[in-house]
């Protein structure tokens, strides 16, 4: 409620400028300016020059969806009377009122050539839904959006200059490609309940990305060996003979009860989500395949209490062994090799 409060009256300061501007044009025209109408008409937009430089992502929230950075912005413009560092705001805040922003001067500085300079360095946390599906093997991007919160396209339209990356930069558990800085024109789709519009207006927007992803052999080493390792030792159970049924269940149980407790582990970490995730099919694959297991040494158990004696148990432990693991491993190597493809 606050910020859509806030942003009706961004809007109303904006239309009262432009009508300003009007009417000074008018005035001047009648008072013997007869171009001056027609050039504030066909001045257009102010063009602000945007640049950024990423000094660090100090942390990564992914059980809250956010990330907290520290970067510099500057501007450029050439209109006196705009100051965009005073006017700009953060569209994927998380948390507003802990961000930091220190301005270089509090004025802006002008240039030889004549534009009006200013620079800022930023301290925040932003916010950003992760797309967890592929995880632990999922890729993900550090966003910044920048918004006028004053002046639409009309009035104030970003241009991208350089946008640079401390050489220092670490991400622990992440690998991280060069960010990309772009500019395009956004459209809200509400009139934030101001009659007077008949649709939402239009905004220069600036956004700063950049891909982040998790090292594949240490997202494999850390979260897809201990379930392999806690799945293969459920297979030892048919090396052992079948006459010994309170081991061989003792170990199947055992090795089920550990795949639960892994999962537990690593979901404290991660959000409440809807969707399953990479993770969560490699743990439902190891269940399927342990209630397998437990499954054969139920019949091959039934099998040594039978005529048939402790042979059939053994060539049952034999070919169930062998295709269920078999069938394990390939399901899992699929789900595998499909995360890291997407």
């Amino acid at each position: 409620m606050f910020i859509g409060k806030r942003l009706i009256g961004q809007r109303r300061a904006a239309s009262r400028w432009a009508a300003g501007a009007i009417i000074v044009s008018a005035w001047l025209a009648l008072a013997g300016f007869p171009g001056a109408a027609q050039e504030q008409a066909d001045s257009g937009p102010e063009i602000v020059t945007i640049g950024a430089y990423l000094n660090d992502v100090q942390s990564i929230d992914l059980r809250n969806h956010n990330y907290l950075v520290d970067f510099y912005l500057w501007f450029r413009g050439t209109n006196p009377e705009i100051d965009p560092s005073n006017t700009m705001e953060f569209v994927n805040h998380s948390e507003s009122w802990g961000t930091i922003i220190t301005k270089s001067t509090e004025e802006p500085e002008v240039l030889a050539d004549g534009q009006f300079y200013q620079s800022m360095h930023v301290q925040g946390r932003m916010s950003r839904k992760l797309d967890l599906r592929n995880y632990p093997f999922d890729r993900q991007n550090i966003v910044i959006d920048i918004e006028d919160a004053v002046f639409d396209t009309a009035g104030l339209k970003y241009e991208i200059d350089s946008i640079g990356v401390n050489p220092a930069l670490k991400l622990p558990g992440f690998q991280f490609e060069p960010p990309i800085m772009r500019a395009a024109d956004y459209t809200h789709p509400t009139n934030f309940g101001d009659p007077r519009l008949t649709e939402g207006g239009t905004y220069s927007r600036v956004t700063i990305d950049m891909p982040i992803a998790r090292p594949t052999i240490n997202a494999i080493v850390k979260n897809v060996l201990p379930v392999l390792l806690t799945t293969i030792c459920a297979s030892f159970v048919f090396l052992l003979h079948p006459s010994l049924v309170d081991s061989r269940f003792q170990i199947a149980i055992f090795s089920i009860i550990s795949i639960v407790a892994l999962q537990i582990t690593v979901g404290e970490d991660l959000p409440t989500i809807e969707y399953l995730t990479l993770l969560d099919t490699l743990y439902l694959l190891a269940y399927g395949y342990t209630i397998a297991v437990i499954g054969a040494l139920v019949y091959a158990t039934k099998l040594v209490r039978e005529e048939s004696g402790a042979s059939a148990a053994i060539r049952v432990d034999r070919m169930g062994g062998g295709l269920l693991f078999g069938a394990y491993l390939i399901a899992s190597g699929v789900a595998i090799g499909q995360g890291l493809i997407g």
